[in-house]
């Protein structure tokens, strides 16, 4: 795909000579991409980069295990030549999947509509992505005090699979940025705390038989199901004695095992069983001790009875000693999003409120349960809000949309960004 001009006239108008946001057909470009997370989206990885190519700005890939996806970090560096502080503008370029949703439009062709632009990702979160990219002319041609970053990722809605990576690689190079803007979904307003999403896997492996011959069985869905019953009492403890942070709607820890898949028909013995389950954990609380306490719980329970389940199987003679020797369960932490934890009197809240971000302004509360890129810039050392166009209530839906004046809103917010960092 081709370059997108912008002339630096562009910047100063309301809209462009359509009546649409300046920003707009560099949004409509991405919203096209159907990038849902897993998929490549090397194709929007290319177009983005040559918008910054054209103007002899260096970027830097770095890429998932299969090679498919990639992250992409460039900076437009300050006069003298400085390449850390200064501001980093951060996307992620992946959507949700569409399928099973009822829309009324194509959702990868955007349609506007009283005000609103329908497409997925819309909302979540290529606006902000197209506005950064439409300042991007603009920053090239200031003269900046300190650098302005821009880093866009792979496989957010997996659990920010992608941020670490491009974090890095850009810390071995000697970047830090001074501030991070995560553009998710909050109507302009700021969000300053997130709590810590995890996402973790289990697989129960049995003895598959006929179920007239059960006791020669192994049911890894009965297993898989103690497992269930621990984990909704750990998520209860959590709930009752656990700490409680204030500022969220929901002030405590929660969880659920929200994915279970096993057996293969009703009159098998079920020989895997494989569960996952969320947390959503509030700052303050370790992640890894509620990991921990999941395999104490394996190594102590579920570990030893499916050893007795073994003996019992062999004991009655005739038994598949491959299949035996299978049986057992497997953890892995797929994924863990470190929680955002800025305080409201930190100066990056101070310098977004001056470029036009409400704090606690009517729009999105500033504790939020969803977990961003945020946590892993904080916990990188780098201090980070989440502020951007449209509300969360439409990311991952049907129809999703964003208003038009809110694509206005971040362009008015960026070129205040970029008047800040002017020499």
């Amino acid at each position: 795909m081709g370059d997108i001009k912008q002339s630096t006239e562009q910047h100063t108008q309301v809209k462009n000579s359509a009546g649409l946001p300046c920003s707009y057909e560099l949004i409509d470009r991405l919203l096209r991409f159907p990038t849902m997370s897993e998929t490549s989206n090397l194709e929007l990885i290319e177009f983005i980069e040559s918008q910054f190519q054209r103007h002899g700005i260096a970027t830097h890939r770095t890429y998932s295990d299969d090679g498919q996806r990639a992250n992409l970090f460039a900076t437009v560096p300050a006069e003298d030549g400085e390449m850390s502080g200064g501001v980093l503008l951060s996307g992620h370029t992946d959507v949700v999947p569409v399928e099973g949703q009822p829309w009324d439009t194509d959702p990868f062709t955007p349609t506007i509509k009283d005000g609103k632009v329908y497409a997925r990702g819309g909302a979540d979160m290529k606006s902000f992505i197209g506005v950064a990219l439409w300042l991007l002319p603009q920053v090239i041609e200031a003269k900046l005090a300190e650098p302005i970053h821009f880093a866009f990722t792979y496989d957010e809605e997996l659990g920010c699979l992608g941020a670490p990576r491009m974090i890095e690689e850009f810390g071995q190079r000697g970047i830090k940025p001074r501030y991070a803007i995560v553009g998710e979904p909050t109507l302009m307003n700021i969000v300053v705390a997130h709590k810590a999403p995890q996402r973790g896997r289990l697989t129960f492996r049995g003895v598959p038989k006929h179920s007239s011959l059960a006791p020669f069985g192994i049911n890894a869905v009965r297993y898989a199901g103690e497992f269930i019953h621990f984990f909704n009492g750990l998520v209860d403890d959590l709930r009752d004695n656990g700490p409680r942070v204030e500022g969220f709607n929901i002030t405590y820890t929660t969880g659920g095992v929200n994915f279970a898949q096993g057996g293969s028909a009703y009159n098998i013995v079920a020989d895997q069983c494989v569960l996952e389950y969320d947390f959503r954990i509030v700052p303050g609380t370790e992640p890894e001790e509620l990991a921990e306490r999941i395999r104490t719980f394996l190594r102590e329970d579920i570990e030893p009875a499916l050893k007795d389940e073994v003996a019992r199987v062999r004991s009655l003679g005739g038994a598949d000693e491959k299949a035996l020797g299978k049986v057992g369960v497997d953890f892995e932490v797929l994924a863990r999003v470190p929680a955002l934890n800025t305080s409201t009197d930190a100066p990056i809240v101070k310098f977004a409120e001056e470029l036009g971000a409400v704090l606690d302004g009517g729009g999105e509360s500033t504790h939020v349960s969803y977990g961003t890129e945020g946590g892993q810039y904080y916990e990188a050392g780098i201090p980070a809000i989440v502020c951007g166009p449209g509300s969360i209530s439409q990311a991952h839906t049907e129809n999703e949309w964003v208003e038009l004046s809110q694509i206005e809103a971040c362009e008015r917010f960026m070129i205040e960004i970029l008047n800040k960092s002017k020499a």
